[in-house]
């Protein structure tokens, strides 16, 4: 049988998946996270303890199979074992994205009937408030010790489950739940508004886990870093339920402060980390502005081997860089990683082969919540860095109605796709179709089933000559420019010619345009501003086709408004009426 072919017998569910780890993995370290100078460690064993008990607990409070409890808070060990507990109560997680408003916290809560959740001390505030607009939640467990009023304490909680479980008085059993029993509603707006609790399954998250290690390799040895928010389910699929599976170390970075997670990453080895492109991109960045900086003999050096880099690979096809590099990875920190892996968005061609010519091994994968989420990943024998790789074992992917170019609507087919939209089937019907989960990306495949994502259904622009223009390709030529920080291409329709058009909503990369103008002892006034970026932008789009260039462009002066993923709301920016610039 094909290795890569996920067998049935390894589909277990994740309550059965934490009792099958403390065993094979016993004493050790499943969890850690830097407390007071040192990293406090939770090892299998004593993961299954806490998680049976608070499962316990839970139960004792009237907390019965299928109920949904809520979890919210920053990534950290109490905010898994929280997760876990509700699962082995035989319960339903509704993960809550901690960036959220309290009305719309409570419009989840009321939607799924969420009566219990466990949070993070900061995020008590934001429950209270929804406590007195909705009555819900009912119970709030805190993941620290609280003096509150009617308010538990996890450890408390674990306590309380502890000592039922010693008496016998509740009774435990992971097999009271079924691989095709509900395991997380999770409510995701994204980039395009309107949210949607998606359903998955226990046997949902685990195939997707289970068949994307057969192609990204994760060994008992290897230490994760865990910097994405848990709530999203890359993080919660491929650096929590995948690692836990396979009895690796979960580190969690005290913050997303640069200098921290390099500390975390450096103190505790860490082999593999997840991110988005927008991470990725900063820390690139960031490497290269460190070389900068650095005595003439050093920049010359790093040239220097950057050339051979770049003529061994073209000559040889083999890649030098993980020796001549070592030293440089070493300094910044960096040099326990062996896998980078980037979700969430395309990664831009320039991150992925900077982080390759410096010696990194980066792959990209694909996928949506509603897919568990991973349904393509870059295998590390052969990555294309403008695709996003084949299907996972076990995933089918189609592309609907292409067009001369081979570029249509993505369809997903397999065990990862949700059950649908919670209490929302017309949502559903419009999604899945046949068995097949249609996603609103558009791409294309290659001969070998690699995947190329072009963009957006959405986000599409057609011109008046009916040509298909893909705002990402047009972004990405202007993000290759140092002055600019962000931006969003979007149709916008001229208000004189009543004509959609092609426009760019530019936030400019202010440090880079102020150490500009004063070494150029220019004056930085609006108009100045307005005809500078009016001059690079033609300059940008000259590799495009004359259809697809920028006929029209404004400026931002702060930061576009992002999912927790760091993707662009592009549904705030779109069909709005502008004058073309003169």
């Amino acid at each position: 049988m094909d290795e890569k072919v996920v067998k049935q017998e390894e589909i277990i569910t994740i309550a059965e998946m934490v009792r099958r780890s403390a065993e094979l993995y016993g004493e050790k370290v499943a969890l850690q996270m830097r407390r007071k100078g040192e990293f406090e460690k939770t090892t299998y064993r004593e993961l299954y303890g806490k998680v049976r008990a608070a499962a316990a607990a839970l139960i004792s409070i009237g907390f019965k199979k299928s109920d949904r409890a809520g979890v919210i808070g920053e990534n950290r060990p109490e905010w898994s074992i929280s997760y876990l507990a509700i699962v082995y109560a035989g319960g339903v997680v509704v993960p809550i994205d901690s960036q959220l408003k309290h009305k719309e916290i409570g419009h989840i809560l009321s939607i799924s009937e969420t009566k219990i959740v466990f949070a993070s001390p900061k995020y008590i505030p934001v429950l209270k408030e929804c406590q007195e607009s909705t009555g819900l939640p009912e119970t709030i467990i805190s993941m620290e010790s609280q003096d509150a009023q009617g308010i538990f304490s996890l450890n408390d909680f674990i306590r309380k489950g502890e000592e039922l479980i010693t008496q016998g008085t509740v009774s435990i059993d992971e097999k009271k739940v079924n691989l095709d029993d509900l395991l997380a509603i999770i409510f995701t707006s994204g980039t395009t508004g309107k949210s949607k609790g998606v359903m998955l399954t226990h046997r949902n998250v685990m195939f997707d886990a289970l068949s994307t290690s057969k192609v990204i390799v994760i060994k008992e040895t290897d230490t994760l870093i865990s910097i994405l928010p848990l709530h999203h389910t890359f993080e919660a699929t491929a650096g929590f339920i995948f690692p836990l599976y396979v009895g690796a170390k979960i580190t969690y970075a005290r913050s997303l402060k640069s200098k921290e997670i390099i500390e975390d990453i450096k103190d505790s080895k860490a082999t593999i980390m997840l991110g988005v492109p927008l991470l990725y991109e900063k820390m690139l960045i960031g490497l290269r502005k460190g070389i900068s900086q650095q005595k003439i003999l050093i920049k010359s050096l790093v040239k220097t081997n950057l050339a051979i880099v770049r003529g061994i690979k073209k000559m040889l096809h083999l890649n030098p860089s993980r020796v001549l590099f070592k030293s440089l990875r070493k300094k910044a920190g960096l040099n326990s990683l062996r896998l980078l892996v980037s979700g969430g968005a395309t990664l831009p061609v320039w991150v992925s082969k900077g982080f390759s010519e410096f010696g990194f091994n980066i792959l990209q994968g694909y996928g949506m919540t509603e897919t568990s989420p991973i349904t393509n990943v870059s295998p590390i024998e052969k990555i294309k860095p403008e695709t996003v790789g084949p299907p996972i074992p076990g995933i089918e992917i189609k592309i609907i109605e292409p067009d001369e170019k081979g570029i249509g609507e993505i369809a997903v087919k397999g065990p990862i796709v949700m059950q649908g939209y919670y209490k929302n089937d017309e949502e559903t019907r419009n999604v899945l179709k046949d068995g097949w989960l249609y996603s609103g990306d558009l791409g294309r495949v290659d001969e070998e089933n690699y995947l190329y994502i072009t963009g957006r259904k959405k986000s599409l622009i057609v011109s008046q000559a009916g040509k298909n223009i893909y705002p990402e390709e047009v972004e990405e030529e202007l993000l290759m420019n140092d002055f600019i920080e962000e931006v969003l291409v979007v149709a916008r329709i001229n208000a004189d010619t009543k004509r959609e058009e092609v426009h760019a909503i530019v936030y400019p990369n202010w440090e880079n345009l102020d150490r500009f103008t004063k070494e150029k002892a220019i004056e930085q006034t609006e108009n100045w501003v307005n005809s500078f970026y009016k001059e690079l932008i033609e300059n940008c789009c000259k590799n495009l086709a004359d259809y697809k260039r920028i006929k029209s462009f404004s400026i931002r002066e702060e930061e576009f408004p992002k999912t927790t993923t760091k993707k662009i709301k592009r549904f705030l920016f779109q069909e709005k009426v502008v004058k073309t610039e003169k």
